[in-house]
């Protein structure tokens, strides 16, 4: 078994442990899926999951910041319906509402780095 293998394997049992399993004989767990799509996680759950996923395998995650990813989750109600009405003619209310893409795939990475890169 490989190093990165072994890395994933332990990736999908710590969510399976915070999140749960998925039904029998269905794959829940893939690089590709995301935690706020896929998983339903909204950003302070992503946060904090994130933080304590750095202390149990050792990753720093001090680069690491949600608003990045996610950067509605910063903005107040007034603020996020104000972007949102903006939305259709601006490209940038479009990215502050859409965001990026956060993966378990670049969670294996970071613990193979054992170090949370912006890319």
């Amino acid at each position: 078994m490989t190093a990165q293998s072994q890395t994933w394997d332990r990736l999908v049992e710590y969510f399976e442990a915070k999140i749960g399993k998925p039904p029998l004989g269905q794959t829940r767990f893939t690089p590709e899926t995301d935690l706020y799509h896929d998983l339903d996680l909204n950003p302070p759950e992503i946060s904090a999951l994130l933080h304590d996923w750095g202390l149990n395998f050792g990753v720093d995650i001090s680069e690491f910041d949600i608003g990045h990813y996610y950067p509605f989750s910063q903005l107040s109600k007034p603020a996020f319906f104000w972007t949102l009405l903006r939305s259709p003619f601006s490209r940038q209310a479009r990215e502050t509402l859409g965001g990026w893409q956060l993966t378990l795939g670049m969670l294996e990475e970071a613990m193979i780095r054992e170090k949370w890169v912006v890319d």
